[in-house]
């Protein structure tokens, strides 16, 4: 956490998302896909949505899976990227509010998502509304 530039608080490292996570757990949102270090090779590929702040790695996972299927996503093991998270951002200034309505946003697309997916989700959103409103909506990496 970072207040006047000035480092006040450290988190724990850890690696997004882990080895041997299924394909299943990310879209559960039961680990964290990030974009870093994704690559692809086709002029036809999935695009960065900048509609989204929060879930922006998330939506382009999705878009990948419904492009490309289930089946033909795999994950590297091995640690590609080592950055630092900081509560100055985008994603560090976002609260549990802004998580909840951009989840919202992606339940309603075609992303081809299964309805027990989109139920568990949809549990989720509503969690975080609910913390966002027990919160007075601060960031949400700040509590």
């Amino acid at each position: 956490m970072v207040k006047a530039g000035q480092t006040v608080r450290e988190g724990n490292p850890f690696v997004s998302p882990a080895a041997g996570t299924s394909v299943e757990a990310l879209i559960r949102q039961h680990e964290l896909f990030d974009s870093n270090g994704f690559t692809h090779f086709r002029q036809d590929s999935p695009r960065w949505n900048p509609q989204f702040k929060v879930f922006v790695d998330y939506e382009y996972f999705l878009q990948c899976l419904n492009q490309w299927g289930r089946e033909g996503f795999g994950l590297n093991e091995q640690v590609l990227v080592d950055y630092i998270q900081s509560t100055e951002g985008a994603i560090g200034q976002s609260s549990y509010q802004d998580w909840a309505e951009e989840l919202q946003v992606l339940l309603s697309g075609a992303y081809g998502l299964t309805k027990r997916e989109v139920d568990a989700l949809s549990l989720l959103a509503q969690r975080w509304q609910n913390k966002a409103l027990q919160h007075n909506f601060i960031p949400a990496f700040q509590q």
